[in-house]
């Protein structure tokens, strides 16, 4: 039978979860705690020899406090070593049948004797087969407390809300005790608790009592209490704690924790060796002391503070600096670009004027060469003066040669067939889908078509007036839809009207135009 560690909180949720066996017996315990070490050894052996009997219905597992999730405050354990006994299956740490504090191994076999033995007989039948009715067994029980035997201790009493005087007390001054000053956390808290909530008030309450003598009915026999640090022995009165790396002695277990947190190390026992007490005058210089220490500590933070402020003031000049040099740059070149403008708007002015008296000087040799007389600089365009090239230099006397400034319109003839151009223009149309402006366009066009081809002598239905409303919002802003028109034989007449002239129209295409009107429209709404 082993004695098995179970190294994570998840471990200990599992076996507590298990139904099978249906107890465990869980030493809680840490690397650094003397007691554990001495009595982990004793507890192995009996494991392993006169508590094989329990092997079928009980498992025997240890916890290390540093373990991976593990944290053992929220389980209710105030002291190393603490045995605790469970019914597997409730999952809960809490939920114990009966724990044992400290290194009692005889208390913890009466604890595995009352409950175990439930499992070999009904109403409460001992190992040896001699039945007891419950109140025998409560009445035993209770015998056994009052003779000093710690069996079963109660459960932890819960945590303190958040509205005691400890929750109250001012969490950053057992802040700045724990993390600049160095002093054990609930050593801080109770300075707080018994003084009147100041800093300097929880320092002289701690340098007062750092060595009072330590309360033996507080914890159980071996334990290390971790929020009181007061522990006893069992076989003589403990006064003190050893470093065994160092040799220190320590007078109590705040300071052996701080001792430990400082120096890295984790070897103690207990000694008999008593700490000699401060006097009044080496407690009042360790308050001095300190306060020397919390005012150099004040003193190094404004020096680091104000190295801070002079870096961030540098910072900020320096800052200026650029930003001053950025902008002077800026309006550097700004002003340069101005002065460029200026002077190209002055060389322009100054071509202006030469072009104006050359256009000039050219009037006056065209007047003398006419007889007096000058061309007419009007056209079919509007005014169309002459265009000079400023940079061209023909020399003073030179003619000046007229360009015209407006460029010549230039027709582009489509030499396609007409049906390849009625196909690429109903395509066009048919391409306006915003608000369906292309069918109602096609639509109005195969009406006027398939008027005149399915009555080709009415007159009335010859003219299409240009200047009317449903011309006006279906066909005339559409891309192509009066070429349609004109590619039918319509052309513009007077009064604003397109007029298909008696004689010239081709029924034929007319029909084959409204064909293929009538498939763009049936491809329109397909597509849309």
């Amino acid at each position: 039978m082993s004695f098995n560690d179970l190294q994570s909180a998840s471990a200990l949720s599992s076996l507590l979860n298990s139904s099978t066996p249906p107890y465990a017996l869980v030493m809680y315990t840490a690397t650094w705690c003397g007691p554990c070490n001495r009595v982990k050894p004793i507890i192995q052996q009996k494991v392993s020899s006169d508590w094989s009997k329990f092997s079928a219905s009980c498992t025997f597992s240890y916890l290390y406090e540093d373990g991976e999730g593990v944290d053992v405050a929220s389980y209710g354990v105030s002291a190393f070593p603490t045995f605790r006994l469970y019914k597997t299956g409730s999952g809960d740490p809490k939920d114990c049948l009966g724990e044992v504090k400290g290194g009692d191994v005889e208390g913890v076999q009466r604890l595995l004797e009352e409950h175990v033995k439930e499992l070999f007989g009904a109403n409460g039948n001992s190992m040896g087969g001699q039945a007891l009715t419950g109140e025998d067994a409560r009445e035993a029980r209770l015998r056994r407390l009052a003779g000093g035997n710690n069996t079963a201790a109660s459960p932890p009493a819960p945590p303190a809300s958040s509205d005691t005087p400890m929750a109250d007390a001012g969490e950053a001054v057992v802040k700045t005790l724990v993390e600049d000053m160095g002093f054990e956390e609930t050593m801080a808290k109770k300075g707080v608790k018994n003084s009147n909530g100041t800093l300097e008030g929880a320092i002289d309450w701690i340098t007062a009592h750092q060595d009072d003598p330590m309360d033996t009915e507080e914890e159980p026999s071996g334990a290390i209490c971790m929020e009181a640090g007061k522990v006893s022995a069992d076989s003589a009165i403990v006064k003190s704690y050893k470093c065994n790396d160092c040799g220190r002695i320590l007078s109590s277990m705040a300071n052996l924790e701080l001792h430990a947190n400082k120096s890295g190390h984790s070897d103690f026992s207990e000694s008999t060796e008593e700490v000699k007490p401060l006097t009044e005058e080496e407690k009042k210089a360790k308050v001095e002391e300190i306060k020397q220490l919390l005012a150099a500590k004040k003193a190094q933070r404004e020096e680091e503070e104000k190295q801070q402020n002079v870096l961030s003031e540098k910072q900020r000049r320096n800052m200026g600096k650029e930003m001053a040099k950025t902008r002077e740059e800026m309006e550097k070149d700004e002003r340069k670009r101005i002065i460029y403008a200026k002077k190209k708007e002055k060389e322009d002015a100054k071509k202006e004027r030469e072009r104006i008296r050359r256009e000039i000087e050219a009037d006056k040799l065209e007047r003398r060469a006419n007889k007096g007389k000058i061309k007419s600089s009007l056209g079919v365009d509007g005014y169309n003066p002459s265009a000079i090239q400023y940079d061209k230099d023909d020399g003073a006397d030179a003619p000046v040669e007229k360009v015209s400034a407006i460029p010549k319109k230039t027709k582009t003839v489509d030499t396609r067939d007409k049906n390849t151009r009625m196909n690429d223009l109903l395509t066009k149309i048919g391409q306006h889908r915003a608000g369906g402006d292309g069918e109602r366009c096609l639509n109005l066009l195969k009406t006027f078509i398939g008027n005149v081809v399915d009555n080709p002598t009415e007159a009335k239905y010859r003219g299409v007036n240009t200047a009317g409303k449903a011309y006006k919002s279906r066909i005339k802003g559409i891309v192509g839809a009066k070429k349609v028109l004109e590619l039918c034989g319509w052309s513009m007449g007077e009064e604003e009207k397109l007029v298909l002239p008696i004689g010239e129209e081709d029924l034929e295409w007319m029909a084959a135009v409204r064909g293929k009107i009538e498939a763009e429209i049936v491809k329109f709404n397909n597509d849309f």
